[in-house]
């Protein structure tokens, strides 16, 4: 007996995507698991055949995914591929990576991934990459996301780290850690992520009443020789010196910790240090670093979204959805927060991105 049902059907029931019950049903995905057998359990209620899963295959879906990145060895980058490997797994999806260092590298390797017919891109401009204009005219044929950089495509989808959501905890967990004044070490302004970044903590900062001085505000490369250099220079000189320092990244921080213990000060008992991008280094600096995680599974999992759904979900304008990150608390911050009757440091927050 013949079955209209549909591997879409198929795939509602046993609640994973349309290419794995293919793969499953045309022996393609060898792996006998949970997910496997829920599938051929799921076709067999519905009288859906293998045959059946062959034919609805489109010819020109080939369950694989490109992924261009700047540098393999930013942390940022390699955190990213790992959680996107994983969900591309769990959709029946293997990844293709190219490597571009610059925007001319990007664009070849993009193009050498259409090629290979890829079901859709995923992309990480250079960080100082003012706009991905030479991806624009391929996002027509395929679905193509950009995660992080600049949003200003308007044929790109974009996902990406709530930048003002980042300043904002930074900022209130310092001054919830009795700090009253903030330097601020950002990138290169030659951005405008970086930019809005600064508008954004001079505004924080004039909002919630706390210090700041323009001396104490630095940009340069986000390197730890150069939060090391920018610290002698703040806190080995004259005047007055901040409380707390936020760094635009964890190499930036590491610099500052370096620099501090050069200096004799005292962290985080006279100054509170955060980074950001939670690196593995965060847990091995002594003491170790507070750090602004960016939600790696979140942006993993939406980005593969909006290319699954991209054909049925067509609009005139593409997505633009950011996530706030995580603050992991550590040792850099861990002084006792405002108005707690004891002096002893609160239990290190580990919460983890849901």
């Amino acid at each position: 007996m013949s079955s209209n049902r549909s591997i879409t059907d198929v795939a509602a029931k046993a609640k994973v995507s349309t290419a794995t019950v293919s793969r499953v049903l045309t022996g393609r995905r060898t792996k006998d698991d949970a997910i496997a057998r829920r599938v051929r359990k799921a076709a067999e209620e519905l009288n859906y055949s293998a045959n059946h899963a062959a034919s609805a295959l489109r010819s020109d879906v080939t369950n694989t995914l490109g992924i261009v990145i700047p540098e393999v060895t930013d942390p940022f980058c390699g955190q990213l591929l790992q959680e996107l490997e994983a969900a591309a797994s769990s959709i029946g999806k293997q990844l293709f990576l190219g490597i571009g260092r610059d925007d001319q590298e990007q664009e070849m390797r993009m193009e050498a991934l259409l090629s290979r017919r890829v079901d859709g891109l995923i992309f990480i401009p250079r960080s100082n990459t003012q706009l991905p204009t030479f991806a624009e005219h391929l996002t027509d044929a395929t679905p193509i996301v950009q995660v992080s950089g600049p949003s200003s495509s308007p044929h790109m989808d974009w996902v990406g780290v709530d930048q003002t959501a980042s300043m904002q905890l930074a900022i209130d967990h310092l001054a919830a850690h009795n700090a009253g004044s903030i330097a601020f070490f950002g990138a290169p302004t030659d951005t405008p992520a970086a930019a809005e970044l600064f508008v954004t903590f001079q505004t924080l900062m004039s909002l919630q009443n706390l210090y700041t001085e323009p001396t104490w505000t630095t940009f340069g490369a986000d390197t730890s020789s150069r939060g090391y250099l920018d610290t002698l220079r703040l806190f080995a000189g004259e005047g007055n010196k901040p409380d707390a320092v936020i760094c635009s990244s964890d190499a930036v921080a590491i610099g500052v910790i370096l620099a501090m213990h050069r200096l004799g000060i005292r962290v985080p008992e006279e100054v509170k240090i955060i980074g950001s991008g939670d690196a593995a280094q965060a847990t091995s600096t002594t003491p170790t670093l507070s750090s602004l995680r960016p939600p790696y599974g979140l942006l993993a999992s939406e980005a593969l979204r909006l290319i699954e759904t991209r054909d049925a979900n067509k609009h005139w304008l593409p997505a633009h959805i950011s996530f706030p990150p995580v603050l992991k608390q550590r040792g850099s911050t861990s002084t006792p927060r405002m108005g707690t009757s004891d002096m002893a440091s609160p239990v290190i927050d580990e919460i983890d991105e849901a």
